[in-house]
């Protein structure tokens, strides 16, 4: 009897789960159904939609409430079921520039799926927003699975990537958006590797170039004249001029370029009066500081040593005022020692007005040799723009080799193994060659300055008595 009564609840309990499984698989069914009708996720299969529902949140937003700040990382990928957002962005010059309008099937936050983690339009609701929230990592590993999501993602990223450029240069920045889409239709996209000359003195311009991603150096009699950086651009002034190049402009970083040809720029100046104006504006300013350049050989040694050693790679730089150092203080290198097994940075490093630059690690924004050569994808960006290790490291060692800055170096793995017990029982290994208490693995993995990963200081910094070392933005060690 009491078999009878457990098989009884067994077989009640399978059908409530069963029936619970296809309740579930109904209303996944019915999200996959909600999202296939939305412009942004056309073409992704129902079994892939339904994925994504597993991930998703919905999220209601008031007027003005700032869903995506462009100086922050961001983490979801957003769909906007109903209201409107508004894209802005600052340019190089801080003006604050409108990109666009998104309303029902648009997305945003696609730029750190592809990598993107330095560059983002703040997105702010204009009307009460109902929005789908899906997490970043989530929906990377889906993309490796649906081919048509990827695609799609990637064509809008492309084209907003395009529009933030534009965006970006000053020039363009104040022209509406609507204006700066008519440019955009008439740009060229282009890539170039490292070390590759876009621009040879001497060669009649036949395009303007703007920066996507990357940075070039503006060379002339074989000097360092000018360092240009993503949403700057080159070429106008033989376009302007008529006359050749007067410099040669070679690629520091992988580059990608939209190029504006010859008779697209006519087109562009006759169309648009008071651009043409302002362009002439940059091209005479751009021959003072280049003739101020070619003649401050001080100046051009000094950007030339800050490209040598990667001071321009990265955001920010830590910098030391020898005025405020103690003689002979160690302080912050003890520091970093203390929490890290050994020193991340030296000190000694380039002087810039007035400053030393400390030797670490760059955090180089883009192409970051390091990253290229990885066999195990252990070297990532986080959230705050710096580069980590991840226990995906193998210890290989390629990555020292390829830092063009000794900025890397290998570790041992298990530092906490330094006691006086452990070293004596490693002796008595090596004497009697007894069994190793831990599997064969890799012994070392590599090392370098990741910002104090995972603390809430620097370790350098805090140690600091005086205020004579700080993080500094690259813009005011060496103004652009």
């Amino acid at each position: 009897m009491a078999a009878s009564t457990d098989t009884r609840h067994q077989d009640a309990a399978k059908r409530h789960a069963a029936a619970v499984a296809s309740q579930l698989q109904q209303v996944r069914e019915h999200q996959a159904a909600a999202l296939a009708l939305l412009d942004c996720l056309a073409g992704t299969i129902p079994e892939h939609l339904q994925r994504l529902a597993e991930y998703a949140t919905m999220r209601a937003f008031i007027p003005g409430a700032i869903v995506i700040d462009e100086h922050e990382p961001g983490e979801f990928l957003y769909l906007v079921l109903r209201g409107t957002v508004c894209l802005r962005l600052h340019d190089r010059a801080g003006r604050e520039v409108l990109i666009g309008f998104l309303g029902r099937g648009d997305c945003f936050g696609e730029g750190s799926l592809f990598g993107d983690q330095f560059r983002s339009a703040s997105a702010r609701a204009e009307t009460i927003c109902y929005l789908i929230q899906l997490p970043l990592p989530q929906v990377r590993t889906l993309l490796a699975e649906s081919p048509e999501l990827d695609t799609t993602l990637r064509t809008i990223y492309r084209q907003r990537l395009v529009a933030s450029t534009l965006g970006r240069v000053p020039l363009f920045g104040q022209l509406t958006p609507l204006a700066r889409a008519e440019i955009a239709d008439m740009l060229i996209q282009q890539h170039y590797a490292r070390g590759t000359l876009i621009i040879k003195q001497g060669m009649p311009g036949d395009a303007l170039y703007l920066i996507e991603s990357g940075q070039v150096v503006v060379e002339a009699e074989e000097r360092a004249i000018a360092h240009l950086d993503e949403g700057d651009f080159f070429g106008e002034m033989s376009l302007l001029t008529k006359e050749p190049h007067n410099a040669d402009v070679r690629t520091l970083t992988p580059t990608d370029v939209l190029t504006l040809p010859a008779d697209a720029f006519q087109h562009l100046l006759e169309s648009q009066p008071a651009l043409g104006e302002q362009m002439r504006d940059v091209v005479a300013r751009r021959r003072i500081t280049s003739t101020t350049m070619r003649q401050d050989v001080v100046r051009s040694q000094q950007l030339e040593a800050a490209l040598e050693r990667g001071l321009l790679r990265g955001r920010h730089v830590l910098v030391r005022d020898p005025q405020l150092c103690l003689e002979g203080c160690k302080l912050c290198t003890d520091a970093c020692t203390t929490r890290h097994g050994s020193p991340r940075l030296h000190t000694g490093g380039v002087q810039l007005n007035g400053m030393d630059v400390t030797d670490s690690c760059r955090q180089c924004r883009v192409g970051a040799e390091c990253v290229e050569v990885c066999p195990s994808d252990a070297i990532r960006w986080n959230h705050h723009g710096a580069l980590i290790i991840t226990d995906s490291c193998t210890g290989c060692g390629e990555c020292v080799a390829a830092c063009p800055y000794d900025a890397v170096t290998l570790a041992p793995r298990n530092r906490s193994h330094s006691s006086p017990l452990w070293g004596l029982w490693e002796r008595l290994q090596r004497t009697y060659k007894t069994i190793p208490l831990e599997p064969v693995g890799p012994t070392h993995r590599a090392d370098k300055c990741d910002l104090c990963h995972g603390y809430d200081d620097l370790a350098c910094v805090s140690a600091c008595p005086t205020g004579a070392l700080r993080l500094a933005p690259v813009e005011e060690v060496f103004p652009l």
